[in-house]
């Protein structure tokens, strides 16, 4: 199968009233979440499993109540972001979420100049759908190259593009690309072989913040 290139130019789009305002209403439950999350972490004691998973749901919240602040103010004001420290997060919440088992591989350590929301949101799609396609007891890799050009790459040993499971494969794969396309930077999908998909996010090298240093998986099932 050929590489199906997604190319995408994003655009900021404007806001109705109606969609603001849900914006307001989402990002104070958010909070308010975040809220009662941070004061069982700090009122109680847990497992350490439990502690873990309060802090991932601490996490996620913040990351989420940062993609409502965007939404309603776009971000125009690229920053060095580890890209091998998000991707490990992403991997965690994946693995503590889900059945596949969700790797970073080792390698250098990549700085990119880029929103961290938007890079968020591309890799967090493409794991989502990667974790689906691969199934109960399925593997899903990530991994990042500093290139140039710098390329993100998110491989599942699932039966292959549009062949697995129905969901919102294809909502992700559109957000991945709107967002990549805004920095110059595209999506492709290839074969894995023998079996799976390989799915890589290509930026500009010009965006590319070296960083020196080797980073190691802190290890995920």
């Amino acid at each position: 199968m050929a590489a199906v290139p997604y190319d995408f130019v994003g655009r900021p789009a404007q806001l109705s009233p109606d969609s603001a305002g849900l914006l307001h209403d989402l990002g104070h439950g958010l909070f308010t979440l975040s809220c009662l999350v941070d004061s069982m972490r700090l009122g109680k004691r847990f497992p350490a499993t439990a502690r873990l998973r309060l802090a991932l749901i601490s996490e996620e919240t913040e990351r989420l109540l940062e993609l409502v602040r965007h939404a309603a103010h776009p971000q125009t004001d690229p920053r060095p972001v580890d890209v091998c420290g998000l991707l490990g997060s992403v991997a965690t919440v994946a693995t503590e979420t889900g059945n596949a088992s969700v790797q970073v591989l080792p390698g250098t350590r990549v700085l990119l100049d880029v929103d961290e929301v938007s890079l968020w949101r591309i890799v967090t799609n493409l794991v989502d759908n990667a974790v689906r396609a691969a199934g109960p007891e399925g593997r899903v890799e990530l991994s990042v190259s500093g290139g140039p050009p710098v390329v993100i790459t998110v491989t599942d040993d699932g039966p292959g593009f549009g062949q697995g499971p129905a969901g919102w494969a294809a909502c992700g794969l559109r957000v991945a690309a709107e967002q990549a396309g805004a920095y110059g930077g595209r999506v492709r999908i290839t074969p894995r072989e023998p079996c799976g998909t390989r799915v890589r996010v290509e930026f500009p090298g010009s965006l590319s913040n070296a960083a020196g240093g080797d980073y190691a998986d802190a290890g995920h099932r």
